[in-house]
């Protein structure tokens, strides 16, 4: 169920007043709310993509997609992993055999017909996963002294992407993220971005991004103009305050929200946010990125992680440059990680995510 690739009328806005439930109303021109807007009831969903990243070592039960649809997700984002020994290895090894369920060819095949069955889209996006288990993927840090080093990581890249790029065609995807994080090669070599853009396009005819780390990344990239959508992984840190209010996590969105939409100016494309998410857990709001999820000492919040998601929604949701947000993370209910994970579900921030993705006012007590 491919989503068709909308017209951007960057002067007025207009084209996205239509697309993004209730973009013409936000009161200023990037987005941000006004004084008088309703920013705790929303009476329409938020933007065109509301997705979250299903993560599955086993087939989930077809009631997860069910809920997810009831929740207002309306695409799933599947990532899928290569693999590299270290940031200066050259060599991408791809995974086409049948492990965790939703990484593998055969679980996308059949999420994708699952969710189309349920008029949800696909997204695909593939991922490098750098060294052993516990290692720190440096992803970012990926690159190499020599042309020759470059060429044969290219080489080898290209031969991984061009994999699921076909995948992405056979599910029928949405969108497919040509790269996640690779922070260096991102910048260093846009000339072999633009070319396996070019090439992707030669098998598969849906939406194009790259998901660049919100860190010193995404406002460097140079080959936005080839690609349909400006990706951003993000995890903004919002305040340094221990316990901060919803107006103060909101004030955090200020300067992120600002340099977005400069970068939707500057690109003339909207911006879909390929990862935004928060631990249920102190400190959220200030280090959103922070890892490891698990035995860190840090104590949960599932209140704090529901304020950060109500602050995103009401100051960015409503901007007429965004596309859509891809939430960190969901899995089956068996598979569901301690009190202090990115996930929502069964927590309060699935219930702001409810009224938000559906529009749906909470019920009066």
């Amino acid at each position: 169920m491919r989503q068709p690739l909308h017209c951007l009328c960057l002067a007025t806005g207009l084209a996205f007043g239509v697309l993004f439930a209730g973009g013409a109303g936000c009161g200023t021109t990037d987005g941000a709310p006004s004084a008088t807007a309703d920013t705790l009831s929303p009476s329409e969903p938020v933007f065109d993509v509301r997705s979250v990243t299903l993560d599955a070592r086993t087939r989930p039960d077809s009631s997860l997609l069910v809920r997810l649809r009831d929740l207002g997700v309306t695409h799933l984002t599947l990532v899928a992993f290569g693999w590299q020994k270290a940031p200066d290895a050259p060599t991408v090894r791809a995974d086409t055999g049948d492990g965790w369920y939703s990484e593998s060819h055969r679980g996308i095949r059949t999420l994708a017909r699952q969710a189309d069955a349920l008029g949800m889209g696909v997204i695909l996006k593939p991922h490098l996963w750098v060294g052993g288990y516990d290692a720190a993927q440096d992803r970012s840090d990926i690159g190499f002294d020599t042309e020759s080093g470059w060429a044969e990581w290219e080489a080898d890249y290209r031969r991984f992407l061009m994999l699921y790029a076909r995948l992405a065609a056979e599910v029928d995807a949405d969108a497919l993220v040509l790269g996640t994080e690779l922070t260096r090669s991102a910048t260093e070599r846009p000339a072999f971005w633009r070319a396996l853009a070019e090439e992707a396009r030669t098998v598969y005819d849906g939406n194009l991004t790259y998901a660049a780390n919100w860190h010193e990344a995404y406002e460097n990239v140079q080959f936005w103009e080839v690609l349909d959508y400006v990706g951003v992984q993000a995890y903004f840190p919002l305040t340094d305050a221990a316990d901060p209010s919803l107006e103060m996590l909101q004030a955090g969105w200020g300067s992120h929200r600002a340099a977005l939409a400069k970068i939707h100016e500057r690109t003339g494309r909207p911006v879909l946010l390929t990862e935004v998410g928060y631990r249920s857990a102190e400190g959220a709001a200030a280090r959103p990125w922070e890892w490891p999820e698990r035995d860190d000492g840090a104590a949960p919040d599932p209140s704090l992680q529901a304020r950060c998601y109500q602050a995103f929604l009401s100051t960015v949701g409503r901007a007429p440059w965004l596309k859509g947000g891809i939430v960190w993370k969901w899995h089956p209910p068996a598979e569901v990680e301690g009190p202090t994970a990115f996930t929502p579900q069964g927590k309060p921030a699935e219930q702001v995510l409810r009224r938000w993705f559906t529009g749906a006012a909470p019920p009066q007590s």
